[in-house]
């Protein structure tokens, strides 16, 4: 199996520190092989090595399976599977668990597996799950016995960074983060799609501003009196200030005319007339508008309401080229309709968070955040859904549309480096887009065309492919990705509004 340098590195990493560590990777750059090097070397030293694999959802213990049904060099390697009403354990040396499952099954197993002197490889995908007091269970069966006998390895696995109170709870069983490989450096590096991210300011509509306005007010003021009444909140982290205010406002019954049951109840109005803002409808309608028919594109939502109304919104604009994908539909519908988009039924797909993680659509290129949380590792998620390279596919653009008069934040993924974003402004009166940057790099072509003798005609020409290439981000990819889709471009136009880019790339 050939590996990406990041993955022989990371390798190498992980058997340095004595083969015990979390690895934290982009989606789509190729955790699953890394894990099976790592399975690979370890076999090779141990021959009655047991492997034990944990996942978080059934669409991700699928995609295990496949991956090491591929593998397997002999029968005794493939896998068995613990989860969904199924319990294949016998004579496996190498099984998948869900999460749920594992809770309960996995620690007294590997207790016996230790207790015969098989050295156990413990791998965690999506890692960061194992945090919650249910779910930290798995890891029952570590003792300091065992964490120091020379039997016991692990490798967590997850593409988001560990944020939580609770990291010590995996870095103490499964090892400290010894590799991390973002999406940018995986994009420069060729392992990723080459991508953009365009930050879009979309407005309140209506009352809504107003609305926002008088609960700013009533937060600002309920946060004062708690501060008169209890100063010894300020200062504190976040979680552990809202923790607390909750801690209060149960206390008082959540009694409206409580500082802390008033500043909770504000704080949570506020964030939902955010997240389902009407302008975000319409800009959301308005970027699709803008969209080439051969995108192939995600969109997520963080409520099912709002994913329900988009759904409405597209059919009846352009027929049945979507479907909707969210945790209150049944296994089979949400598979069919994965299915569907696979196959190409339609080129849409609707979802709220539960698409967020662990499912592999890797001909996807383009994706808009309705709305989001501010969790990073969400964000990350979603950025990773669209990054996997595919045949055919060159590129991939992430939207994120966010609210310009409220406290939402203006930039997606602030910690990534490297990467390429730009922002425009939409304009829901006029219907329209804009980008002071890129309409002053435009000019600039536009004038150098002029005195290069370009006929209005031409001219007009230009201008349409300017206006088609604003909110798409393609004047921000690689020259070498440019060149290749002028070149490769079917039609006169294609051709032309590739050489747009490249002109607006050099001025920007």
């Amino acid at each position: 199996m050939e590996l990406y340098r990041w993955q022989k590195n990371a390798l190498a990493a992980w058997q340095g520190h004595g083969c015990r560590g979390i690895v934290q990777a982009a989606t789509g750059t190729g955790k699953t092989a890394l894990a099976l090097a790592a399975m690979d070397a370890l076999s090779q030293k141990h021959p009655h090595l047991a492997v034990y694999i944990v996942v978080p959802t059934i669409p991700l213990a699928r995609q295990w399976h496949e991956a090491l049904q591929r593998h397997a060099a002999s029968e005794e390697m493939r896998p068995g599977f613990v989860g969904d009403g199924v319990l294949d354990v016998k004579d496996r040396r190498v099984i998948i668990f869900i999460v749920n499952s594992a809770r309960s099954v996995l620690a007294p197993r590997a207790c016996r597996e230790l207790a015969l002197g098989h050295p156990l490889l413990l791998i965690c995908d999506e890692c960061h799950h194992l945090q919650s007091r249910q779910n930290r269970r798995v890891f029952d069966f570590l003792t300091p016995e065992i964490r120091e006998g020379g039997l016991y390895s692990s490798l967590g696995l997850s593409a988001t960074p560990l944020e939580t109170n609770h990291d010590e709870v995996l870095t103490g069983a499964l090892g400290d983060v010894i590799f991390r490989y973002d999406a940018g450096r995986a994009s420069r590096d060729g392992v990723l799609s080459p991508f953009v991210v365009c930050e879009v300011s979309a407005g309140f509509q209506g009352m809504e501003l107003a609305r926002y306005n008088e609960l700013s007010f009533s937060v600002r003021l309920n946060y004062g009196l708690l501060m008169k009444a209890r100063p010894e909140l300020k200062g504190l982290p976040r979680e552990r200030f809202m923790r607390e205010v909750s801690r209060m406002a149960e206390a008082a019954e959540m009694n409206p005319k409580n500082p802390a049951a008033a500043f909770l109840m504000a704080t949570y109005e506020r964030i939902q007339l955010v997240r389902l803002a009407e302008g975000r409808l319409q800009c959301c309608m308005a970027l699709m508008d803008r969209l080439p028919e051969s995108h192939r594109i995600l969109i997520f939502c963080e409520r099912v309401s709002q994913a329900e109304r988009i759904v409405k919104l597209i059919r009846r604009r352009w027929g049945n080229v979507c479907g909707i994908y969210h945790s209150q539909m049944t296994r089979e519908a949400r598979t069919r309709v994965l299915r569907g988009f696979r196959e190409h039924e339609f080129r849409i797909l609707v979802s709220c968070r539960c698409l967020d993680e662990g499912l592999d659509v890797p001909d996807a290129d383009t994706a808009i955040v309705v709305s989001s949380s501010s969790v990073s590792r969400q964000r990350v998620q979603r950025l990773g859904r669209i990054l996997r390279r595919s045949p055919g596919k060159s590129a991939a653009c992430l939207y994120y549309l966010y609210i310009r008069e409220s406290a939402e934040d203006m930039t997606y993924l602030p910690g990534l480096e490297g990467v390429e974003a730009f922002s425009v402004r939409y304009w829901p009166a006029e219907n329209i887009f804009t980008d002071d940057f890129y309409a002053c790099a435009c000019w600039q072509v536009v004038q150098e065309a002029r005195e290069g003798g370009y006929t209005d005609d031409q001219i007009r020409s230009l201008r349409a492919c300017m206006e088609e290439g604003l909110i798409r981000g393609d004047h921000l990819l690689p020259e070498a990705v440019i060149q290749k889709k002028r070149w490769s471009a079917e039609t006169a136009h294609g051709r032309n509004y590739w050489k747009t880019m490249g002109a607006i790339a050099k001025r920007m």
